[in-house]
């Protein structure tokens, strides 16, 4: 009987080990069988994808060129898709299968814990991402900087000190997204609120003073000075560069927008320059998320996308087509036109924020714009 009592504990303490194992499909890159993937999703012949870019139809048109396998993407917010997430997990009756997803602190907080949808790594390409890149699995980095009107300013930015913004001379001519709708730009809002020792030293290399402050730290002190000195909204990051960039202007704004806003220069005469300079930053890192919705129909398609846009050939609409777009997978190229030569050395240039914290703080935020911005 104690024999007997000891083998079964012993069988118990494998499958305790071998579980993740099982679970994830492989314990290692080396076990993992792209080809047998493969040959699954194209069993299952078709991927639903809701998408934070229309660029997914271009992403879709060589997955299916590539694999066989046709995909239906449909551009969606972040609201959008997490409303309709949550409703299709919940019904029971789910009808997409992947998501490239903006807002981090809810997939984090909500989307994961709650199991609407999934987080996969590829385990053959794991040693090619950052650890911080892998879980949730970020698939697309851009920068979101100040920019300003180069027709005017020429080759020199107006501005190199992130104070300088809340200045009167720039009242009423600073653009960003609007924080009621658009989480990054609060992901941003609390990047500078959390790292407060570097907007003091910005503070004391503009000012050559302390800052003083009734406020709980200097982030939230910029925070209060830059809503109350006019800060414009508009709807979408072209609109900003747009605003920012329009020929035959006087004196024109300082706007946030992404760097693929810059494919549009010739097309639309734009004049954009880049607040390169900036201290403490000019501007934030923003990642792109990808998982796979719980109770897809199309799993392993889920899965073999998800590898797909993890290589040069499947983030091509993103990041070779056009400026902009950075694939954390260090071995994909950056586009040739870059004006730095690689997401290693923009992110030097950017605030990066925890989406996690910043959730925590994002109605504080929110509350503090409404406040402020009146």
């Amino acid at each position: 009987m104690v024999k007997k009592k000891v083998i079964l504990w012993i069988i118990i303490m494998v499958c305790l080990i071998l579980t993740p194992v099982l679970v994830s499909g492989s314990a290692s890159g080396e076990d993992f069988d792209l080809d047998a993937l493969i040959s699954e999703a194209q069993d299952e012949g078709e991927l639903i994808a809701y998408w934070h870019s229309s660029r997914i139809e271009k992403a879709g048109e060589l997955f299916e060129e590539k694999y066989g396998i046709i995909v239906k993407g449909t551009k969606m917010n972040d609201s959008e898709q997490t409303q309709r997430v949550i409703r299709e997990v919940d019904s029971g009756n789910v009808q997409v299968d992947v998501i490239g997803y903006d807002d981090g602190g809810t997939l984090i907080t909500q989307l994961i814990p709650k199991e609407y949808v999934i987080s996969w790594t590829p385990p053959d390409l794991e040693d090619k991402l950052s650890p911080e890149d892998r879980d949730p699995l970020i698939y697309l980095w851009q920068p979101r900087f100040f920019g300003y009107n180069s027709e005017v300013y020429g080759e020199t930015s107006p501005v190199n000190n992130i104070w300088q913004l809340t200045e009167e001379k720039w009242r009423n001519k600073i653009i960003i997204r609007d924080p009621q709708v658009t989480t990054a730009q609060l992901g941003f809002f609390a990047a500078i609120v959390s790292q407060s020792d570097l907007m003091e030293q910005a503070y004391r290399d503009l000012y050559g003073e302390e800052l003083v402050t009734d406020e709980e730290n200097a982030g939230w002190e910029f925070l209060k000075r830059l809503f109350q000195n006019g800060v414009l909204v508009l709807g979408s990051d072209g609109d900003v560069a747009e605003a920012v960039g329009a020929a035959g202007q006087t004196d024109p704004p300082i706007g946030m927008y992404t760097y693929t806003k810059h494919r549009d220069i010739e097309e639309k005469d734009l004049h954009l320059g880049i607040c390169l300079d900036m201290k403490p930053y000019m501007g934030y890192a923003l990642p792109t998320y990808v998982a796979i919705v719980n109770g897809a129909k199309h799993p392993n398609a889920a899965k073999l996308f998800i590898h797909f846009v993890l290589t040069e050939e499947g983030v091509k609409p993103w990041v070779l087509d056009d400026l902009g777009g950075y694939s954390p997978n260090l071995e994909v190229s950056a586009h040739p036109d870059d004006e730095l030569g690689g997401w290693e050395d923009w992110k030097k240039l950017m605030f990066i924020f925890d989406p996690e914290e910043a959730i925590k703080i994002r109605q504080d935020l929110q509350d503090f714009w409404l406040l402020n911005s009146r």
